[in-house]
């Protein structure tokens, strides 16, 4: 019954939106506030039907599917706004935030919650006929170019907090960590730093753009985040590394017990987050003075599984030595083959270090689904990017090693020969 309400409840706005935004774009003066206010209504049912899948009232695919039909009607009903008479202000706004919440909250809550089996989805699952049509049809916009459009937006309207946010959000969703980072400055600027969540978001971005070090700035972010929310799992994933990288792993490990306390017993996460803290006193040698056990858990506790690390040499091919710079930038980093596009282990690095030689392993995980071992096979790559940017841009050179066992301790070579057409 649950699931029937919330999905009918959510068809029906979702009807009522479709009738009514054309409506508000003809009449640019009047429905100003009656915009924002489908907005704001879009989002709060967009929000509960997150907590529901959370809650476990809906499965994945009942959500993935509800995704689907928001974003590819309301990504039609974007690229329409190219045409016509000058829509009014705040209801282009609407358009754009909402069609740019869905892709980008279904991958935020898979952040939230830990569970891949989201973005695998997101991912892995063919286009529906209809879809596919939708895509055909000209003008359609992509994730990165709305997200551009709404960058291009913020120049103009720097004071406003729920663009910046969405902004933010989308720039980490796509790993463009150095343009999230002052995105997310403007959302302290204006006051919305007291979301436990997204000081965290803030966090993760610092700590990417900073080569995996926590520096004051992330840490300050974190202790303000957990003083906010005690119990955010990734607020308590995020300050588990931070205190394990500074040396603290006695707080370290009391950061993860106190988010797998949270966790389904003998979940996926819980024992992923257990074999991080057996990882970690491994390597400290602290005593096994305490379990982590969830709630309602039986008796004993799992067998942690393995770790894997990979020892990576990354090289660049002579004859590409002359079209790079020393300072350009290299990412090192590991994917699954099948399963999310989302980095499981990632090193930056200059062109002036090679040949270098990394490890990647779980510890570099940044949620806790997210860890090397969790995945089999991967794919190892490096890609000489000169902007800096994360996402593979034309001209950009890489190399790669595919596939590659994580099943156990491996040394790789990696040879950067080719150029991204």
């Amino acid at each position: 019954m649950n699931i029937f309400l919330a999905l009918t409840g959510f068809m029906s706005l979702l009807a009522l939106l479709f009738v009514a935004m054309p409506l508000f774009r003809k009449r640019a003066v009047s429905t100003i506030d009656q915009d924002a206010l489908n907005a704001e209504i879009a989002r709060a049912r967009m929000a509960e039907l997150e907590l529901d899948l959370g809650a476990g009232r809906i499965e994945q695919a009942q959500y993935d599917a509800a995704r689907e039909d928001l974003e590819q009607e309301l990504l039609s009903d974007l690229a329409g706004n190219g045409t016509g008479g000058k829509p009014a202000r705040n209801g282009s706004w609407a358009v754009l935030l909402v069609a740019l919440a869905v892709p980008v909250g279904a991958i935020l809550l898979y952040k939230s919650i830990g569970n891949e089996r989201i973005i695998a989805l997101l991912e892995a699952q063919p286009a529906s006929p209809r879809q596919q049509q939708q895509q055909q049809n000209a003008g359609q916009l992509s994730v990165e170019e709305m997200v551009e459009r709404l960058a291009a937006r913020m120049e103009s309207d720097p004071d406003n907090l729920e663009g910046w946010v969405m902004l933010a959000r989308s720039y980490s969703m796509t790993s463009q960590y150095s343009l999230a980072v002052p995105a997310f400055r403007n959302i302290l600027r204006l006051g919305g730093g007291d979301s436990a969540s997204l000081l965290a978001d803030f966090a993760d971005a610092l700590v990417a753009t900073s080569n995996g070090r926590f520096t004051d700035e992330s840490s300050t972010l974190l202790t303000r985040a957990l003083a906010l929310e005690p119990g955010n799992i990734k607020v308590l994933w995020l300050a588990g590394h931070w205190k394990n990288q500074s040396g603290d792993a006695a707080t370290a490990i009391n950061y993860w017990q106190r988010a797998a306390q949270q966790m389904a017993p003998d979940s996926k996460d819980w024992q992923i987050i257990t074999r991080q803290i057996e990882q970690v006193r491994s390597q400290t040698g602290l005593p096994a003075d305490s379990t982590v056990v969830a709630d309602s858990s039986p008796t004993g506790a799992a067998e942690p599984a393995a770790t894997a690390t990979l020892t990576v040499t990354v090289s660049l091919d002579p004859a590409l030595r002359e079209s790079v710079r020393p300072n350009d930038t290299v990412f090192i980093f590991a994917r699954a083959v099948n399963g999310p596009r989302m980095p499981l282990a990632i090193v930056r690095k200059q062109v002036s270090d090679l040949p270098v030689t990394v490890t990647l392993d779980d510890s570099m995980a940044m949620t806790p689904a997210m860890v090397l071992s969790a995945f089999d096979p991967v794919t190892i790559g490096a890609r000489i990017s000169r902007s800096g940017n994360a996402i593979p841009q034309s001209g950009d050179l890489q190399g790669n090693k595919t596939p590659v066992s994580t099943q156990a301790d491996a040394r790789l070579d990696v040879l950067i020969d080719a150029t991204v057409p």
